[in-house]
């Protein structure tokens, strides 16, 4: 049931905003009466706190996938994979991800301030994770240059997570190409530069 309450919650979230997306509006969802709601959660802020922690790890967890999945790979297939792998999480569920735009973009303060140290601790995790595939690749490169080439990749990845609501189709799918292109010609360059 709770699974089935965050889901809605996400959903009236992405049709109404979080004032709109009444308690009842959730409860006619999943066919329950709006007071059976507070067995699973004290209040509406408790059910929405847990649906953007939901969404938060299911995020971090395709991260976490399309990372150990990779990890024998070479490492513009790595970073490659990663932004294919966060475009299929956030087309796959598009309300999820309207509701996540919705999080950064226009957070709820008394939400936020409970979610932003998650959201601080995926996006730690992901730079020392791309830190140590840097390193790992290119010893001699220094830590100024890692640094530069993640803030591109963020940079690139935050751009096409964008586009998920701005374009549609083949438009869509032409901005991740060329994201991609852009991704293999800074690696191209990086081998260029720092291997032997």
């Amino acid at each position: 049931m709770k699974e089935k309450l965050i889901n809605a919650a996400l959903h009236q979230y992405s049709l109404h905003g979080f004032h709109g997306a009444t308690m009842r509006k959730i409860a006619t969802e999943v066919e329950i009466k709006p007071a059976s709601i507070y067995f699973f959660y004290e209040n509406k802020e408790k059910l929405f706190i847990a649906a953007f922690r939901q969404l938060l790890d299911d995020h971090f967890r395709k991260l976490e996938s399309v990372l150990n999945n990779n990890q024998n790979s070479p490492v513009n297939e790595i970073f490659s994979a990663l932004l294919h792998g966060i475009v299929a999480h956030h087309k796959g569920n598009e309300q999820h991800t309207t509701a996540y735009i919705s999080l950064v973009t226009a957070p709820i303060p008394e939400i936020f301030k409970h979610l932003n140290s998650y959201m601080l601790y995926i996006n730690d995790w992901l730079f020392d994770s791309l830190e140590s595939v840097l390193k790992e690749n290119y010893p001699l490169m220094p830590s100024t240059e890692v640094d530069r080439v993640i803030k591109q990749w963020v940079l690139i990845g935050n751009g096409v997570f964008w586009g998920i609501k701005l374009y549609d189709g083949k438009d869509f799918a032409e901005q991740v190409e060329l994201a991609d292109k852009m991704i293999q010609t800074l690696f191209t360059e990086l081998e260029e530069k720092y291997t032997t």
